[in-house]
Parts: structure tokens; C-alpha cells; sequence
């Protein structure tokens, strides 16, 4: 169990202080008493401490305070937790914290908040530890939309290493409880990735995606907001079951991310390719990445090219898909200005070393004697060239510049003296008679 611990500090550390002077707090309808404990402060205190709080932390606040309040919630743990619970996102919290999180945490935290009668959308985000076991408080849900089950953020990379421990196993006969309950109200799961690289059409997650799509099938027709053309399109299936297609395959289609709302292929929805999602575009702008022309989310994109400052993906970068990228500074050129005979390409990777290097910053390794390549310091020679060439010009420049500057001083002294000559006439003119 994940357990909150705080360091109370007096003003003076080398003195222990005495019982008298400890601060008294008068709890209604009792007497005052001294506070050793977060457990001896009254509710109002505790729940006015935990607003401050991401939601997620409030829940494990009050489980912290007493683990009985998951199974038996009092007073207590209700003043703190609230009953506004229709979402449930750890990516509200600290990263480090959620990698943390077990499967008992999750399961205290389900129970503490009824989450099987009160979450429509559960986000485990950053909950890298868990198995799924947890989840079990969620079997048979009427009310939960949205499961997402990727466990990384919103516009993150579904790449997860090492890769999480979360079993099928465990996990697939708790949704199955949820999709055969009578007035299920799911409409979108996110799986994560360590379930999708090994498509199998005998595994037991694959039959799963047949059942939820059967699922579908059996609701009413769902249509599309903007052109109310009958969903899903022309697979006929709500997640993709062809496992020869990747990243197809176990990705829900016709479903926005944000909003839950289902739309066609050719109104307003598009697939990212970084975070292998779908969004509508009132939720997200996407726009086309320079190298490959793949689509992704705006907030997706890490690089822009150097040269013409249009989006490259994460994917073409790390790849070097047909761009170049400085291995020191990440300065990144696209393809089109790799291929574009106009532009000075100055990244440049090594056949020799394979290392890649712009041109600043094989100049300054040089400079620092760690290039110990030929092929690298081959390349060097002509920037040395350049930059003596660039150098000499300045100094020319400077050169020009200090003559003229010279000049206007000349010209001030000179204008100087004048006004000079001019003050001391007409003191002299204005100057009274000698009285002899």
C-alpha cells in the first residue's frame, strides 16, 4: 500500500517540544486535545486538506488515514473523497507515484469511491505495476463509457519498457462481466500495447474483441453526429480484428478519445499515429508530419524541422526516416530540406563513426579533441575554412565601423570646441567695463 507520510518542523529543530506547548485543537462536541495524529483532526480539517489534492491523491489520502474506509467507507473518508467520481484519470497525479500504485491500491481506491456505481471513465495512466487484478471492483458495471487500459497519458506514446505486467488474464473476464450485463453502457476501451504485438487469432484477447464487437452488433444502430451515416464504416467492426494490419488491429474506430462521441471516417475523425488514437477535431487539430505524411495529434509532435519549421513525428525522428538529426543538440532537417538542393544541409552522419552531428557541434567536439575520426575531421576542415573566412569579414566590418565612429568623434570634438569658442566671446562681449 502506497502510504502518505508528513514531517511536521517547529521553528526551532534542536528543542523537543512539551505537551504544553503543544497546539490544542477543540473538536466539536468534544474537548480539547492534543494532535498527535492526522487521524485526531476532525473531518472538516482533513477534507479542507485533501481539495487541495489531485483527485486521484484524495482517495489514497483517505485510504492512508484508515484501509477500512475502502471497504467499509465512514465519515471520515466521505468528507474527503466527495461524490463526484464520474471520471477517475491518474494521470492527474505524479508520474513516479502512479508507477508505484499495486493492484491492492487500485482496488481500495475502486472501493472507497463505489466506483462500480459511480465511474463512466477510468484512465490508469502511469499505473506501470499492476496486473488488472485490481479492476475487479468494476465487474458488472451498468454505467462505465470508457476504459483505458494503454497505462500511459493522454498524447503519450503507447511504448512502454520494460514492458507492464497487466494480464489478459486477469483483466479480460472483468470487461467480460461488464459488456454481458444487460444495459452496458461501454462504448470505448483502449488497450495497452504488450497486448497488440503478437496477434493471435487462438489467444483469449482476440476472442474478447470478437465479443465486444458482438456486443455492438446487438445494440441499436449508431450513427455518425455529422453525416448520420450508419457506424461503424466499412470494416463493420468496431475494433479492428485483422491481425496483418497493424496498428489497426485492437484499436476501437469511430470513437473520439476526448469526447466518447462516434463519427465516420471521412467527417471528424482522424487517427493519430503517435499515440495510436483516435480524435474528432473539436477535441484535437492534427496536421500531416513533413517526413512520412502520417497524421498526429498537434500536442503529439516533439520536433520541427530546422530549415522550413514544419512538424516531423517522433517516429521519423528516431528513425531518421528520411531526416537528418544532430545526435548533440537535436537540431532535426526534414526530407524535403534533405532533398532540396537550395538548402545548406549541415547535419551530417558520419559513415565512418555512424555518428550524426550538425555542423556547430562537430565544430565544438573538435575544438574539445573528441572527434577521433578522419571522416569527422575531414568534415571539419571546411568549416574551419568558413569560419576564418566569416571571421575575417567581421573583422573587416569592425574595421569600417571603428574608421567611422572615428570620424564622428572628430566631427563632436570639433563641434566641441566651436560651441566652446562661441561660450567664451560672448562672456567676453557681455562682460562690464573695467571701472578705471
Amino acid at each position: 500500500m502506497v502510504t502518505l507520510m508528513y514531517e511536521v518542523k517547529t521553528t526551532q529543530p534542536w528543542k523537543t517540544p512539551t505537551d504544553n506547548k503543544r497546539r490544542r485543537i477543540v473538536a466539536a462536541g468534544r474537548s480539547s486535545q492534543n494532535v498527535r495524529c492526522l487521524t485526531n483532526l476532525p473531518s472538516g480539517i482533513l477534507a479542507h486538506a485533501a481539495s487541495f489534492l489531485a483527485a486521484p491523491s484524495k482517495v489514497l489520502f483517505a485510504v492512508a488515514l484508515d484501509e477500512n474506509s475502502a471497504v467499509s467507507p465512514n465519515e471520515r473518508s466521505s468528507s474527503i473523497v466527495g461524490n463526484q467520481w464520474s471520471i477517475l484519470d491518474f494521470g492527474g497525479i505524479e508520474k513516479d507515484l502512479s508507477a508505484k500504485l499495486t493492484d491492492d491500491d487500485i482496488e481500495k481506491v475502486l472501493l472507497c469511491i463505489h466506483a462500480v456505481n459511480n465511474v463512466k471513465r477510468l484512465k490508469l495512466a502511469n499505473c506501470v505495476n499492476i496486473t488488472g487484478a485490481g479492476l475487479e471492483p468494476l465487474r458488472g458495471s451498468l454505467i462505465i463509457q470508457q476504459i483505458d487500459l494503454s497505462l500511459v497519458g493522454e498524447h503519450q506514446s503507447p511504448n512502454i519498457y520494460p514492458e507492464p505486467p497487466i494480464s489478459c488474464n486477469r483483466v479480460i473476464p472483468i470487461l467480460d462481466s461488464i459488456i454481458a450485463t444487460e444495459g452496458c453502457a461501454l462504448r470505448h476501451v483502449q488497450f495497452p500495447l504488450v497486448w497488440l504485438q503478437e496477434p493471435s487469432t487462438d489467444s483469449e484477447f482476440h476472442q474478447f474483441i470478437q465479443r465486444y464487437n458482438q456486443m455492438w452488433e446487438n445494440r441499436e444502430e449508431v450513427n455518425c453526429l455529422e453525416c448520420n451515416e450508419g457506424l461503424p464504416c466499412s470494416t463493420n467492426q468496431w475494433i479492428g480484428t485483422n491481425t496483418l494490419l497493424s496498428p489497426d488491429y485492437g484499436t476501437q474506430y469511430n470513437t473520439c478519445y476526448s469526447c466518447i462521441k462516434h463519427y465516420c471516417n471521412y467527417c471528424k475523425i482522424e487517427f493519430c499515429r503517435t499515440c495510436q488514437t483516435d480524435y474528432c477535431e473539436d477535441c484535437t487539430k492534427m496536421s500531416d508530419c513533413r517526413s512520412c505524411e502520417n497524421s498526429h495529434c498537434n500536442d503529439c509532435y516533439e520536433h520541427e524541422c530546422h530549415e522550413c519549421n514544419e512538424k516531423i513525428c517522433l517516429d521519423c525522428v528516431e528513425t531518421e526516416y528520411q531526416c537528418h538529426k544532430c545526435g548533440d543538440c537535436d537540431k532535426v532537417l526534414c526530407s524535403e530540406c534533405v532533398e532540396d538542393e537550395d538548402v545548406k544541409t549541415d547535419v551530417y552522419t558520419c559513415d565512418q563513426c555512424n555518428d550524426s552531428c550538425c555542423d556547430v557541434c562537430r565544430l565544438r567536439k573538435f575544438r574539445q579533441g573528441q572527434l577521433g575520426c578522419s571522416d569527422c575531421i575531414k568534415q571539419v576542415a571546411p568549416l574551419l575554412v568558413d569560419e576564418n573566412k566569416r571571421m575575417c569579414e567581421e573583422n573587416e566590418q569592425l574595421k569600417i565601423e571603428n574608421k567611422k565612429l572615428q570620424c564622428e568623434i572628430k566631427e563632436l570634438r570639433t563641434t566641441e570646441s566651436e560651441g566652446e569658442k562661441i561660450n567664451d566671446e560672448a562672456v567676453n562681449y557681455f562682460a562690464p567695463e573695467d571701472s578705471n
